[in-house]
């Protein structure tokens, strides 16, 4: 039985991905019947011209895309249309597309989108492709892929678990960065902070010197006061710490984690670092980049000091970017506060088939040459990586030059022999060398069948980070998808958005904000509360 969907709504916090439709999940084989069709994996042909919608994550139009595609090309024999969103507007945008009923063929989604869209019958279950796959059989896989795609095995809409969405990497996670120069300003020094586990009372008092002693109106710059996917709370994790931003099982029950007393104090940590001058009162709206570039800023009166951003590869791009503007790239990644417990690793984007491939016939063949190639451990993994040879890498004998950023400033040139792999200059910001495709080489779930190429780019930096990262973090616990959760997270989540706002500019206290948010959607948490309970049951 197909589902009429009523409101299609991100279970994130994209409010303007709301959409009135009326518009039917496909595919009898995930929308009520129960019987798995049977495949014989070893005869499935290629498709024939596909669709794929994909994010900013894969190398963009505007950073040589044409040489990623036309190089897969050759290496698959794939015809591949692609559907390339802004990155910033991704969600609303396949919100819309599906809204529309002209569904791509393949779709990338966070873990939100995808219980919802599996859960209304957009998406195909991949999960006996999965299981037959070379990738999955190849002895390559590392000790947590297992659980890294156990996240993308949710409720379909015949009310049966499957596997709707493969993920060729880790997740990753945020942690936070201190800069040095900051430190030393305020009479402190990196070992004040590096490899130890502070109290938050330690950490508060760290940030207040820092604030003391610089010209900034704050230390801390974030990207807006939540996260769009779970964890949500990761880009201001010392201040949030146990506190839940939505629906998570405590015990053996779902309860909402927002009307908990732990938002409650963490409402009010937030309200006194802003007070305090520690969090940047622009926080509101603000994007990544925007965040990002206060933590770059050359302008004493807007530069931070603390910064928390992704690990891994992006510890290198920071100290790299501050180097740039001639700025001190010390910087020191802090361990979790000791009343947070550990950093966060969200759960990994997927790549999706959805009903439209199915009707067509085309979802076993797309599953087999496009999405089952990309740990190939070879020349395609190489692909989904580094990039396009001779565009985003090479292994010839050269010497790189950079571009400089502006007049007067020191060229920067790279000497490499034949036959070693090296970056070039990216096509986007040809000042800076690029430094991967869509699946970071740190994240990646499956090595390659001989040493990988690009070992030697990864930086000490970039490896000893996400060591850091890995031994400091746990995994995001995924949230089922009911249709009650689905019609009324837009508004209860709205409502949230409001109360973090209000109560960390000082306009409501938070007892005033916890009345407005109880006032105003507890009848509906408490539908999504009761659906997500009878799933115990």
């Amino acid at each position: 039985m197909k589902k009429t969907i009523k409101k299609l709504t991100a279970v994130g916090l994209t409010l303007t991905s709301v959409m009135g439709l009326v518009a039917c999940g496909a595919s009898s084989s995930n929308s009520g019947s129960k019987e798995k069709k049977t495949v014989d994996w070893a005869s499935v042909e290629k498709p024939g011209t596909f669709k794929v919608m994909a994010d900013g994550t894969v190398v963009k139009d505007t950073n040589g895309a044409d040489a990623f595609y036309s190089q897969l090309e050759e290496l698959t024999g794939l015809d591949i249309e692609w559907v390339r969103p802004e990155h910033s507007a991704y969600y609303d945008q396949v919100a819309s597309t599906f809204a529309s009923g002209d569904l791509p063929d393949v779709v990338l989604l966070s873990s939100d989108y995808l219980a919802l869209y599996a859960n209304n019958g957009y998406l195909w279950d991949m999960t006996d492709a999965w299981a037959k796959s070379e990738t999955k059989n190849s002895g390559r896989l590392i000790t947590s892929a297992d659980k890294i795609e156990a996240a993308n095995v949710v409720l379909g809409a015949d009310g049966e678990e499957a596997m709707y969405g493969f993920s060729p990497f880790r997740g990753n996670g945020c942690c936070t960065y201190v800069k040095t120069s900051w430190l030393e300003k305020a009479g402190l020094s990196e070992a004040d902070v590096k490899d130890k586990t502070l109290t938050y009372s330690e950490y508060y008092d760290i940030l207040k010197k820092m604030k003391a002693a610089s010209s900034s109106d704050y230390v801390i710059s974030a990207p807006g006061w939540i996260g769009t996917e779970a964890p949500y709370t990761n880009y201001l994790p010392e201040f949030y710490q146990d506190a839940e931003y939505t629906f998570y099982l405590k015990g053996d029950e779902y309860v909402d984690g927002f009307a908990q007393d732990e938002m409650k104090a963490a409402l009010q940590r937030l309200q006194d670092a802003v007070k305090d001058g520690i969090i940047d009162p622009s926080t509101e709206g603000q994007t990544t980049a925007q965040a990002r570039n206060k933590f770059y800023s050359t302008d004493p009166s807007t530069e931070s000091g603390v910064f928390t951003y992704w690990a891994g590869t992006w510890a290198d791009t920071l100290k790299t970017n501050l180097a740039n503007k001639k700025l001190d790239d010390r910087l020191v990644a802090i361990y979790p506060i000791k009343e947070l417990g550990s950093y966060t690793e969200r759960l990994s984007t997927a790549w999706c088939i959805t009903s439209a491939a199915e009707q067509s016939g085309k979802a076993e063949g797309i599953f087999k040459y496009f999405i089952d190639t990309m740990l190939d451990g070879g020349d395609v993994q190489m692909l989904w990586q580094y990039g396009a040879k001779g565009t985003h890498w090479d292994d010839k004998a050269e010497t790189v030059t950079l571009q400089t950023a502006k007049a007067g400033d020191a060229v920067k040139s790279y000497t490499y022999e034949e036959g070693k792999f090296h970056f070039l200059p990216s096509p986007e910001d040809p000042t800076a060398l690029m430094k991967k495709n869509h699946i970071d080489p740190v994240l990646a779930i499956a090595t390659f069948k001989g040493e990988d190429p690009g070992a030697s780019s990864l930086t000490d930096v970039v490896k000893d980070n996400f060591e850091m990262f890995s031994n400091h973090s746990d995994v995001a616990k995924p949230l089922p998808m009911t249709e009650t959760l689905g019609n009324n997270i837009t508004d209860i989540n709205k409502a949230r958005n409001e109360v973090i706002s209000k109560v960390a500019l000082g306009t409501w206290s938070v007892d005033e904000a916890m009345k407005y948010y109880h006032d105003t959607v507890d009848s509906k948490a408490d539908a999504v509360i009761k659906s997500l309970n009878d799933l115990l049951k």
